[in-house]
């Protein structure tokens, strides 16, 4: 799903449900993106590869299931590292910021 209008960017920005919460290899948990950037800015490369391999992208899955941001998943999809995955993640953050305006 794209985000198109002003309720999309509010729900790609709230928190997920409880259960729907993203628990990281190295005991942070995420359940906002927010909350993911911070996670992803302190974990370890090793950490961060736990959750992206070649074949699947765990960060990438959860910004599409849970908060339907096909644009966001997408991009973390192409990210060679942890540093281009919070750079994604932060500068959609503030995309969806200035969409609330």
């Amino acid at each position: 799903m794209a985000v198109r209008t002003k309720q999309d960017a509010a729900r790609a920005l709230a928190d997920a449900s409880e259960d729907k919460r993203f628990f990281c290899q190295d005991g942070c948990v995420s359940k906002s993106l927010h909350q993911l950037a911070e996670c992803l800015a302190h974990m370890t490369e090793d950490s961060y590869r736990h959750h992206v391999t070649p074949l699947r992208n765990d960060f990438s899955n959860w910004v599409r299931d849970v908060f339907g941001d096909d644009k966001l998943a997408n991009n973390l999809t192409r990210c060679a590292n942890r540093a281009e995955a919070v750079k994604a993640l932060r500068d959609r953050i503030a995309w969806l910021q200035k969409k609330l305006k």
